[in-house]
């Protein structure tokens, strides 16, 4: 704990340098970044939270490279490097996510949503990449790929810890390689292909489910269709994020619906 308070006071000394911020990054990008920044903070302090009075080794080794990355993201802000302090404080973050995970512990259902989002993060950038012509952006994602293998193979053997820290360091690898190439995600085609592979997936849990006496696998379904509606009302409203997390949301409960009548739970 002494040097998490270490690093604590090395952030309380940086605060003015963060707090003063150039002319550059008034604009509505570096407005962007800040919000990142403020993200990342929360993220640290939950960790840290969580994290109070634990023993737990690696999840320490995590918040403390998640506090050094986000000092750095600070500095380079402040610089009006806003690019570069993008990319420190979504590592920060993805480290101090690690943190919690770990203090957490996840769930199955969790982790198989992490999952699902990586996986299909991947194959929306997996063409994209290639045509970059970057060679490191290429290795980035060949290296998500082989993480995200890992994670699978993991998940399967109920290792949820081991996948769900190989999948969040399969996602951030993909993420960079996309800022590599300065690609930015389309968030409206991500969300409808992710609706789709819900509506598909919630007809496989019908025809599985169909008249079964299990009532938990079919009051989790009719959940399942009930947020599957609101993230094709949030899509039709242009709020894609939103109908991204709920679709999400549906096609990890259209699973879980089909591996309670198959008995997997």
């Amino acid at each position: 704990m002494l040097r998490l308070g270490m690093v604590m006071l090395i952030l309380a000394l940086m605060a003015p340098v963060a707090g003063v911020t150039p002319a550059s990054a008034q604009t509505g990008v570096g407005d962007d970044v800040q919000a990142q920044l403020l993200r990342t903070d929360e993220r640290i302090e939950l960790a840290q939270t969580l994290l109070a009075g634990s023993d737990e080794a690696q999840a320490q080794v995590e918040l403390d490279a998640a506090i050094a990355l986000q000092t750095q993201a600070r500095i380079e802000f402040g610089a009006a490097h806003l690019r570069v302090a993008l990319d420190l404080t979504l590592r920060a973050r993805a480290r101090a996510d690690r943190a919690i995970a770990i203090a957490r512990g996840p769930s199955p259902d969790r982790v198989l949503a992490q999952l699902e989002r990586t996986r299909e993060l991947i194959d929306r950038a997996r063409d994209r990449i290639e045509e970059c012509d970057n060679d490191r952006a290429r290795a980035l994602l060949r290296v998500a790929v082989e993480m995200q293998s890992r994670a699978e193979a993991a998940a399967k053997e109920k290792r949820y810890l081991a996948a769900l820290q190989l999948t969040l360091s399969a996602r951030e690898r993909t993420m960079t390689a996309l800022r590599i190439c300065k690609l930015e995600d389309d968030s409206e085609q991500a969300a409808e292909r992710a609706l789709q592979r819900t509506d598909a997936v919630i007809d496989r849990a019908r025809e599985v489910v169909g008249d079964s006496a299990n009532e938990q696998a079919r009051a989790t379904l009719t959940r399942a269709v009930e947020l599957q509606a609101e993230a094709w009302t949030h899509f039709r409203a242009s709020r894609f994020d939103a109908a991204f997390r709920l679709t999400t949301a549906a096609r990890n409960l259209a699973h879980r619906a089909i591996r309670l009548v198959k008995g997997e739970l």
